[in-house]
């Protein structure tokens, strides 16, 4: 299945969404009023880090988790201390946005430590945030308690459909896609050298003040083993440019890549240099176009220069268009 002929009117993104679990849960109760986030998360980082070195890991042949806490006296090795598989972080701010507009994300001050475990790293791409991928799961809490899991693999696409809570899409680019992709005759999948990893994600990357059901009331730290199966990109705005290649210059976050100023990022706006033009239409040569998606490379200028490495292309300059 592919997703890059998804086609998404851009007034279906322009609605106020939050970011949530795996899926939002039809379980969960009432929102409790929001702790200061720079004092949850030093709270947070010290119960996940105490769970890292109080429980040890064991893995079965296909490389599924199971986590334990380790009985007084016992003498398994800690996740925190055992090296088969190494104990990394990365350092990462809240994605998670109010609004798809450039000034919609949420008020957090907090730099957070994301630990995860890279059981296999995979062997095709890395996805963006901003990709769809295809991911099966399982979640748990700190006291080892499943609260979510996949049956079969599901197709998440940042910030659009199925959005997933902002710790787990942002490890996705930790890891890699499957090496192969094999049918095998009675129509089921394999993925071979997919990717496989175990995330622990503080409540602020999580569900944070919102409880989950009664194994995750509010300020829940959360554990998750994902495996990345495939990626797709896709156009988010359905203007014939593929989402991950409206970054432009020295801009890092495609949220804040607004070229006309009227705050909707790039990837998600019908005409990106706010000339009246839809961007889809503004960069055919000919009266005849059959290209689904356009070769960023080449696009020209105004003047038709295709060459010229830091020429503005003709959708991005309003003072020209077809």
């Amino acid at each position: 299945m592919l997703l890059k002929s998804l086609k998404v009117p851009i007034l279906m993104v322009l609605i106020s969404f939050l970011s949530f679990s795996c899926k939002d849960d039809d379980d969960a109760t009432t929102v409790t009023p929001p702790n200061d986030r720079t004092e949850q998360y030093a709270s947070d980082i010290d119960s996940i880090e105490k769970y890292l070195k109080t429980n040890y890991m064991t893995l079965d042949s296909d490389l599924n988790a199971v986590i334990t806490k380790i009985p007084t006296g016992g003498s398994q090795v800690s996740i925190w201390d055992q090296t088969d598989y190494p104990l990394n972080s990365i350092t990462v701010k809240n994605d998670t946005r109010l609004t798809i507009r450039t000034d919609g994300g949420i008020e957090d001050p907090v730099e957070y430590k994301l630990y995860y475990i890279l059981l296999n790293e995979g062997g095709g791409q890395n996805p963006l945030t901003i990709d769809s991928s295809f991911v099966d799961y399982r979640g748990w809490n700190l006291d080892n308690v499943e609260f979510d899991r996949t049956s079969t693999p599901v197709w998440t696409s940042y910030p659009i459909t199925n959005v997933f809570i902002s710790g787990f899409r942002q490890i996705l680019p930790i890891m890699k896609t499957a090496e192969s992709i094999v049918e095998n005759p009675d129509g089921t999948i394999n993925y071979i050298n997919a990717g496989n990893c175990l995330v622990f994600i503080p409540s602020g990357l999580a569900y944070y003040n919102s409880p989950q059901g009664a194994n995750l009331p509010a300020y829940s730290s959360i554990v998750f083993q994902i495996n990345l199966k495939t990626l797709d990109k896709i156009d988010h705005d359905s203007d014939r440019i593929l989402s991950y290649m409206e970054l432009y210059g020295t801009e890092t976050d495609y949220f804040m890549q607004d070229s006309d100023g009227d705050l909707i990022p790039d990837f998600l706006d019908t005409d990106d240099d706010g000339d009246g033009f839809l961007t889809r239409n503004e960069f055919k040569i000919s009266g005849t176009d059959p290209q689904e998606y356009y070769d960023f490379t080449t696009i020209p200028d105004c003047s038709g220069n295709t060459i010229n490495p830091i020429r503005l292309k003709r959708y991005l300059d309003p003072s020209c268009h077809q």
